[in-house]
């Protein structure tokens, strides 16, 4: 434990809070031990070969990231250091880390992390605090927000247990989720566009999809059939229109039943993002779980379709 508290300047703090579908106690375990933090606090397509976590108050930190190969980091390394100032197990930590860039120490981050308990769910706050205004402009540049909003998303995989997954949000009715395909964009664009591959995974667990039609423009029609993997009964089948299609970038699907599915892919350097939005007809859970399950086999069948599989 540590006594003391660290000054949060607004002006030049980063907050960001996420609310993550697991206990406090393995949150911050991911937070804490190594292997798993190694996992997921380097940003999309970077790594940790060295991660070293001496967990208590004056204990050295030491997290060196690896850039991917190829332009603009060519495998560059980026060492990062730093000390330990608050370690409250399960409840906060606050540590330094200066991260270095092309051979230049960069101003040091106070990185403070709060755990909440939430009903079995863990709120995360983080505030990333600067020595000066300048400092903290000057990070921000360097895309620290987009940073830690990375990491975090990787978060979400190491603690649901899907490589591929960057987390799921409910707001009213509305059902959210992202996954990073270790592919490029139009293959996973063909992947969710093509019949002959929607039939691969478009289906939750014991189901199956035993055709899949599709007419890819706006107002063109799609329709997938579902049905029980033992053909218990007919099932039924997932039907509507098209509104909006940007090849290879976002479509806006409507429903027959009139709720709307809006899904964006984005370029990022761990391949590609992937982000489904749609309006729930069940329960949150029972959504939750169907959608996580379509979208942990189509991260099967695109690691088939580029022979990581």
């Amino acid at each position: 434990m540590a006594a003391g508290s660290s000054v949060m300047a607004p002006e030049r703090t980063l907050v960001t809070t996420r609310i993550f579908d697991a206990p406090r106690e393995r949150v911050y375990k991911a937070w804490t031990d190594p292997k798993q933090l190694a996992q997921w606090f380097p940003p999309e397509g970077f790594t940790a070969p060295v991660c070293q976590l001496d967990v208590r108050v004056g204990g050295a930190i030491r997290i060196d990231m690896k850039g991917p190969e190829g332009e603009p980091f060519n495998g560059a390394l980026f060492p990062g250091k730093g000390v330990y100032r608050e370690v409250v197990p399960n409840e906060r930590l606050a540590f330094t880390l200066a991260p270095e860039i092309g051979g230049r120490t960069m101003p040091t981050v106070l990185m403070t992390v709060q755990f909440e308990d939430q009903a079995g769910k863990t709120k995360l706050t983080i505030h990333q605090t600067l020595d000066t205004v300048a400092d903290y402009e000057e990070m921000v540049k360097t895309g620290m927000k987009q940073g830690i909003a990375e990491s975090l998303g990787k978060l979400a995989g190491v603690l649901s247990g899907r490589s591929t997954d960057r987390g799921v949000t409910v707001s009213g009715r509305t059902l959210t989720l992202t996954r990073v395909y270790n592919a490029p964009r139009e293959l996973v664009w063909k992947a969710y566009t093509d019949p002959k591959d929607i039939v691969k995974w478009m289906f939750a667990k014991d189901w199956e999809s035993p055709f899949a039609e599709t007419d890819v423009r706006p107002g063109g029609a799609f329709r997938v059939g579902m049905r029980p993997a033992d053909h218990s009964h007919e099932g039924f089948s997932f039907e509507g229109v098209y509104r909006e299609v940007v090849r290879p970038e976002r479509i806006v699907q409507v429903i027959g039943d009139g709720r709307v599915m809006t899904t964006t892919f984005e370029e990022v350097l761990g391949g590609t993002r992937l982000t489904v939005s749609l309006e729930m007809s069940e329960g949150e859970e029972q959504e939750r779980a169907g959608w996580s399950q379509i979208l942990e086999n189509f991260a099967t069948h695109v690691a088939t379709l580029s022979g990581r599989r």
